[in-house]
Protein backbone atom coordinates (compact mmCIF):
# COMPACT_ATOMS: atom_id res chain seq x y z
CA UNK A 1 0.00 0.00 0.00
CA UNK A 2 1.43 3.35 -1.05
CA UNK A 3 0.74 6.15 1.40
CA UNK A 4 0.20 9.80 0.70
CA UNK A 5 2.09 12.16 3.01
CA UNK A 6 -1.03 12.59 5.14
CA UNK A 7 -1.73 8.84 5.29
CA UNK A 8 1.88 8.19 6.34
CA UNK A 9 1.35 10.64 9.20
CA UNK A 10 -1.83 8.85 10.29
CA UNK A 11 -0.18 5.41 10.01
CA UNK A 12 2.55 6.47 12.42
CA UNK A 13 0.09 8.18 14.80
CA UNK A 14 -2.02 5.02 15.05
CA UNK A 15 1.06 3.04 16.14
CA UNK A 16 1.78 5.43 18.98
CA UNK A 17 -0.10 5.18 22.31
CA UNK A 18 -3.80 5.84 21.85
CA UNK A 19 -5.50 8.18 24.31
CA UNK A 20 -7.06 6.19 27.15
CA UNK A 21 -10.50 7.68 26.70
CA UNK A 22 -13.87 6.17 25.91
CA UNK A 23 -13.56 7.34 22.28
CA UNK A 24 -9.79 7.27 21.69
CA UNK A 25 -9.99 7.80 17.93
CA UNK A 26 -12.14 10.88 18.43
CA UNK A 27 -9.53 12.32 20.79
CA UNK A 28 -6.72 11.30 18.44
CA UNK A 29 -8.52 12.79 15.43
CA UNK A 30 -8.86 16.14 17.18
CA UNK A 31 -5.10 16.19 17.79
CA UNK A 32 -4.39 15.24 14.15
CA UNK A 33 -6.81 17.69 12.56
CA UNK A 34 -9.07 15.02 11.09
CA UNK A 35 -12.24 13.15 12.10
CA UNK A 36 -13.02 9.92 13.91
CA UNK A 37 -14.83 8.66 10.79
CA UNK A 38 -11.75 9.33 8.65
CA UNK A 39 -9.52 7.38 11.04
CA UNK A 40 -11.96 4.46 11.12
CA UNK A 41 -12.11 4.42 7.34
CA UNK A 42 -8.30 4.46 7.17
CA UNK A 43 -8.08 1.53 9.62
CA UNK A 44 -10.60 -0.43 7.51
CA UNK A 45 -8.41 0.15 4.44
CA UNK A 46 -5.29 -0.93 6.34
CA UNK A 47 -7.02 -4.15 7.43
CA UNK A 48 -8.17 -4.85 3.85
CA UNK A 49 -4.57 -4.54 2.68
CA UNK A 50 -3.35 -6.93 5.40
CA UNK A 51 -1.34 -4.29 7.24
CA UNK A 52 -2.93 -4.69 10.69
CA UNK A 53 -1.61 -7.45 12.95
CA UNK A 54 -3.82 -6.31 15.81
CA UNK A 55 -5.14 -3.29 17.66
CA UNK A 56 -4.70 -3.89 21.35
CA UNK A 57 -2.64 -3.53 24.48
CA UNK A 58 1.12 -4.01 24.60
CA UNK A 59 1.90 -5.06 28.15
CA UNK A 60 5.31 -5.21 29.82
CA UNK A 61 5.40 -8.84 30.85
CA UNK A 62 8.54 -8.31 32.90
CA UNK A 63 6.71 -5.91 35.23
CA UNK A 64 3.79 -8.33 35.48
CA UNK A 65 5.86 -11.36 36.53
CA UNK A 66 6.56 -12.99 33.18
CA UNK A 67 9.99 -14.00 31.91
CA UNK A 68 11.08 -13.81 28.29
CA UNK A 69 14.28 -14.84 26.56
CA UNK A 70 15.76 -15.01 23.10
CA UNK A 71 17.22 -18.39 22.11
CA UNK A 72 19.21 -19.57 19.11
CA UNK A 73 19.85 -22.94 17.46
CA UNK A 74 22.71 -23.97 15.19
CA UNK A 75 20.45 -25.67 12.64
CA UNK A 76 19.93 -25.18 8.91
CA UNK A 77 17.91 -26.59 6.06
CA UNK A 78 15.35 -29.34 6.83
CA UNK A 79 16.58 -29.61 10.44
CA UNK A 80 15.80 -25.92 11.01
CA UNK A 81 12.37 -26.31 9.39
CA UNK A 82 11.56 -29.33 11.60
CA UNK A 83 12.69 -27.56 14.77
CA UNK A 84 10.70 -24.46 13.85
CA UNK A 85 7.57 -26.59 13.35
CA UNK A 86 8.00 -28.02 16.86
CA UNK A 87 8.62 -24.64 18.40
CA UNK A 88 5.67 -23.03 16.64
CA UNK A 89 3.25 -25.36 18.44
CA UNK A 90 4.25 -23.97 21.84
CA UNK A 91 1.99 -21.04 22.84
CA UNK A 92 4.84 -19.41 24.77
CA UNK A 93 7.00 -19.19 21.64
CA UNK A 94 6.06 -15.91 19.97
CA UNK A 95 8.76 -15.30 17.33
CA UNK A 96 10.73 -17.75 15.18
CA UNK A 97 13.09 -16.58 12.45
CA UNK A 98 15.80 -17.97 10.24
CA UNK A 99 18.48 -15.28 10.44
CA UNK A 100 21.68 -14.79 8.51
CA UNK A 101 22.98 -13.25 5.32
CA UNK A 102 20.90 -13.11 2.11
CA UNK A 103 22.09 -15.30 -0.75
CA UNK A 104 23.89 -13.58 -3.56
CA UNK A 105 24.55 -10.38 -1.61
CA UNK A 106 28.17 -9.38 -1.08
CA UNK A 107 29.10 -6.13 0.61
CA UNK A 108 32.72 -5.68 1.57
CA UNK A 109 33.62 -7.91 4.48
CA UNK A 110 30.02 -9.05 4.83
CA UNK A 111 29.07 -12.23 2.98
CA UNK A 112 27.39 -15.59 3.62
CA UNK A 113 30.79 -17.13 4.38
CA UNK A 114 31.30 -14.84 7.39
CA UNK A 115 28.01 -16.14 8.87
CA UNK A 116 28.58 -19.85 8.41
CA UNK A 117 29.31 -20.65 12.06
CA UNK A 118 26.71 -18.37 13.65
CA UNK A 119 23.41 -19.70 15.08
CA UNK A 120 20.74 -19.45 12.41
CA UNK A 121 17.35 -20.31 13.96
CA UNK A 122 16.25 -17.74 16.54
CA UNK A 123 13.16 -17.80 18.74
CA UNK A 124 11.63 -15.98 21.70
CA UNK A 125 9.84 -17.73 24.55
CA UNK A 126 7.72 -16.01 27.20
CA UNK A 127 6.07 -17.58 30.26
CA UNK A 128 5.18 -16.72 33.86
CA UNK A 129 8.32 -16.80 36.01
CA UNK A 130 7.19 -19.86 37.96
CA UNK A 131 6.59 -21.83 34.75
CA UNK A 132 9.42 -20.56 32.56
CA UNK A 133 11.76 -23.54 33.04
CA UNK A 134 8.92 -25.96 32.42
CA UNK A 135 8.06 -24.09 29.19
CA UNK A 136 11.68 -24.38 28.01
CA UNK A 137 12.09 -28.06 28.90
CA UNK A 138 10.46 -29.64 25.78
CA UNK A 139 13.18 -28.12 23.58
CA UNK A 140 16.23 -29.03 25.67
CA UNK A 141 17.22 -31.72 23.15
CA UNK A 142 17.73 -29.00 20.53
CA UNK A 143 20.55 -27.51 22.63
CA UNK A 144 19.31 -23.93 22.46
CA UNK A 145 21.71 -21.12 23.33
CA UNK A 146 20.03 -18.59 25.66
CA UNK A 147 20.44 -14.89 24.98
CA UNK A 148 18.33 -13.23 27.70
CA UNK A 149 18.08 -9.46 27.79
CA UNK A 150 20.44 -8.31 30.54
CA UNK A 151 19.41 -4.68 30.02
CA UNK A 152 16.79 -3.00 27.87
CA UNK A 153 17.57 0.35 26.34
CA UNK A 154 14.65 0.74 23.92
CA UNK A 155 11.42 -0.87 22.77
CA UNK A 156 9.73 1.44 20.27
CA UNK A 157 8.35 -0.36 17.23
CA UNK A 158 6.94 2.55 15.24
CA UNK A 159 7.28 1.92 11.51
CA UNK A 160 7.31 4.56 8.81
CA UNK A 161 9.60 7.27 7.48
CA UNK A 162 7.51 9.92 9.20
CA UNK A 163 8.30 8.28 12.55
CA UNK A 164 12.02 8.57 11.93
CA UNK A 165 11.78 12.24 11.02
CA UNK A 166 10.71 13.18 14.54
CA UNK A 167 11.93 12.58 18.04
CA UNK A 168 10.51 9.23 19.22
CA UNK A 169 7.63 9.53 21.64
CA UNK A 170 8.51 7.88 24.97
CA UNK A 171 6.23 4.90 25.45
CA UNK A 172 7.10 4.25 29.08
CA UNK A 173 10.11 4.53 31.36
CA UNK A 174 12.70 1.98 30.23
CA UNK A 175 15.03 1.45 33.22
CA UNK A 176 18.03 -0.78 32.77
CA UNK A 177 18.02 -1.99 36.36
CA UNK A 178 15.65 -4.61 37.80
CA UNK A 179 12.12 -3.24 37.97
CA UNK A 180 9.43 -3.85 40.58
CA UNK A 181 7.34 -6.87 39.65
CA UNK A 182 3.63 -6.56 40.31
CA UNK A 183 1.90 -9.87 39.48
CA UNK A 184 -1.71 -9.19 38.50
CA UNK A 185 -4.53 -10.34 40.72
CA UNK A 186 -7.72 -11.90 39.34
CA UNK A 187 -9.20 -8.63 38.05
CA UNK A 188 -5.81 -7.67 36.64
CA UNK A 189 -5.56 -10.92 34.69
CA UNK A 190 -9.07 -10.40 33.37
CA UNK A 191 -8.00 -6.93 32.24
CA UNK A 192 -5.01 -8.36 30.37
CA UNK A 193 -7.18 -11.01 28.71
CA UNK A 194 -9.61 -8.33 27.52
CA UNK A 195 -7.01 -6.14 25.87
CA UNK A 196 -4.16 -8.36 24.66
CA UNK A 197 -6.04 -9.51 21.54
CA UNK A 198 -7.27 -7.62 18.49
CA UNK A 199 -10.33 -5.45 19.02
CA UNK A 200 -13.19 -5.31 16.53
CA UNK A 201 -14.35 -1.97 17.97
CA UNK A 202 -11.45 0.47 17.61
CA UNK A 203 -13.82 3.41 17.99
CA UNK A 204 -14.74 2.27 21.54
CA UNK A 205 -12.29 -0.47 22.61
CA UNK A 206 -12.38 0.12 26.38
CA UNK A 207 -14.83 -0.61 29.12
CA UNK A 208 -15.27 2.71 30.95
CA UNK A 209 -14.69 1.02 34.31
CA UNK A 210 -11.29 -0.27 33.07
CA UNK A 211 -9.89 3.13 32.14
CA UNK A 212 -8.61 4.17 35.60
CA UNK A 213 -6.63 0.90 35.89
CA UNK A 214 -5.32 1.15 32.32
CA UNK A 215 -4.14 4.71 32.98
CA UNK A 216 -2.42 3.66 36.20
CA UNK A 217 -0.73 0.76 34.42
CA UNK A 218 0.43 3.03 31.61
CA UNK A 219 1.83 5.49 34.16
CA UNK A 220 3.93 2.81 35.91
CA UNK A 221 4.91 0.95 32.73
CA UNK A 222 2.84 -2.21 33.04
CA UNK A 223 0.93 -1.09 29.93
CA UNK A 224 3.42 0.19 27.37
CA UNK A 225 0.71 1.33 24.96
CA UNK A 226 -2.62 0.51 23.40
CA UNK A 227 -2.18 0.96 19.65
CA UNK A 228 -2.23 -0.45 16.15
CA UNK A 229 0.50 -3.03 15.52
CA UNK A 230 1.28 -3.50 11.80
CA UNK A 231 2.65 -6.41 9.81
CA UNK A 232 6.18 -5.37 8.88
CA UNK A 233 6.31 -7.14 5.52
CA UNK A 234 2.91 -5.93 4.39
CA UNK A 235 3.98 -2.38 5.22
CA UNK A 236 7.00 -2.78 2.94
CA UNK A 237 9.65 -3.41 5.60
CA UNK A 238 11.00 -6.61 4.11
CA UNK A 239 14.64 -6.31 5.26
CA UNK A 240 14.55 -6.65 9.03
CA UNK A 241 17.95 -6.89 10.63
CA UNK A 242 19.29 -7.86 14.04
CA UNK A 243 22.44 -5.75 14.41
CA UNK A 244 25.03 -7.02 16.89
CA UNK A 245 28.32 -5.61 18.14
CA UNK A 246 30.97 -6.88 20.59
CA UNK A 247 30.96 -4.24 23.34
CA UNK A 248 32.73 -4.50 26.68
CA UNK A 249 30.44 -4.68 29.71
CA UNK A 250 31.79 -1.40 31.07
CA UNK A 251 30.76 0.41 27.87
CA UNK A 252 27.33 -1.16 27.29
CA UNK A 253 25.28 1.55 28.97
CA UNK A 254 27.11 4.33 27.15
CA UNK A 255 26.74 2.78 23.71
CA UNK A 256 23.27 1.42 24.46
CA UNK A 257 22.01 4.93 25.24
CA UNK A 258 23.53 6.31 22.03
CA UNK A 259 22.11 3.51 19.93
CA UNK A 260 18.64 3.79 21.48
CA UNK A 261 18.57 7.48 20.55
CA UNK A 262 18.76 6.62 16.84
CA UNK A 263 15.27 6.80 15.21
CA UNK A 264 15.98 3.84 12.91
CA UNK A 265 16.45 1.54 15.93
CA UNK A 266 13.24 -0.06 17.23
CA UNK A 267 14.73 -2.35 19.92
CA UNK A 268 18.01 -2.17 21.79
CA UNK A 269 19.28 -4.71 24.35
CA UNK A 270 22.39 -5.92 26.13
CA UNK A 271 22.72 -9.70 25.94
CA UNK A 272 25.38 -12.23 26.99
CA UNK A 273 28.02 -13.34 24.51
CA UNK A 274 28.33 -16.98 23.45
CA UNK A 275 31.45 -18.86 22.23
CA UNK A 276 30.19 -18.90 18.63
CA UNK A 277 28.43 -15.53 18.84
CA UNK A 278 30.65 -12.98 20.68
CA UNK A 279 28.23 -10.04 20.55
CA UNK A 280 26.73 -8.18 23.51
CA UNK A 281 24.84 -5.14 22.16
CA UNK A 282 21.81 -5.77 19.92
CA UNK A 283 19.58 -3.43 17.90
CA UNK A 284 16.71 -4.20 15.54
CA UNK A 285 16.15 -2.20 12.37
CA UNK A 286 13.38 -2.51 9.76
CA UNK A 287 14.21 -1.40 6.21
CA UNK A 288 12.83 -1.76 2.69
CA UNK A 289 15.76 -3.62 1.08
CA UNK A 290 18.93 -5.54 1.91
CA UNK A 291 21.01 -2.64 0.63
CA UNK A 292 19.16 -0.13 2.80
CA UNK A 293 19.58 -2.41 5.82
CA UNK A 294 23.33 -2.77 5.23
CA UNK A 295 23.69 0.98 4.80
CA UNK A 296 21.75 1.65 8.03
CA UNK A 297 23.85 -0.89 9.94
CA UNK A 298 27.07 0.73 8.75
CA UNK A 299 25.77 4.21 9.51
CA UNK A 300 24.83 3.17 13.05
CA UNK A 301 28.28 1.65 13.53
CA UNK A 302 29.96 4.85 12.35
CA UNK A 303 27.70 7.37 14.03
CA UNK A 304 27.57 5.66 17.44
CA UNK A 305 31.26 4.73 17.33
CA UNK A 306 30.70 0.98 17.65
CA UNK A 307 33.27 -1.73 16.81
CA UNK A 308 33.58 -2.39 13.09
CA UNK A 309 33.56 -6.14 13.82
CA UNK A 310 29.79 -6.08 14.35
CA UNK A 311 27.37 -8.05 12.20
CA UNK A 312 23.81 -7.69 10.92
CA UNK A 313 21.68 -10.85 10.73
CA UNK A 314 18.73 -10.42 8.42
CA UNK A 315 15.43 -12.24 8.95
CA UNK A 316 15.49 -14.60 5.97
CA UNK A 317 12.40 -16.61 6.86
CA UNK A 318 9.59 -15.98 9.32
CA UNK A 319 8.07 -19.12 10.84
CA UNK A 320 5.98 -17.46 13.54
CA UNK A 321 5.27 -14.00 14.86
CA UNK A 322 2.62 -13.35 17.48
CA UNK A 323 2.23 -11.15 20.54
CA UNK A 324 2.79 -12.84 23.90
CA UNK A 325 -0.40 -14.04 25.55
CA UNK A 326 0.16 -13.29 29.19
CA UNK A 327 -1.38 -15.37 31.97
CA UNK A 328 -3.45 -17.42 29.57
CA UNK A 329 -3.61 -20.78 31.30
CA UNK A 330 -5.32 -22.30 28.28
Amino acid sequence: MTFTADEARLFVALQRPWPLTERPLRTLAENLGTTEAALLNFITRLRAKGLVRRIGGVFDGRRLGAVSSLFALCLRGPEADAAAARLAEAPGVTHIYLRGWPKGVVSGELSAEAYRDYPSLWYTLTAPANRFRKACAPFADLNPIPFPALKRYKIDVILGAEAEAHTPLPLAPMPTDPVPVIPPDGPGRALIHRYQDDTDRPEAPFRPEDLPTLRAWQADGRLRRFALLPYHHSAGFTANGMCCWPVAESALDRFGARLAAEPSVTHCYARPAAPNFPFTLYAMIHRHSWEEGIATFRELTRKVGLPTTGRILFSLKEYKKTSPRLFDEA
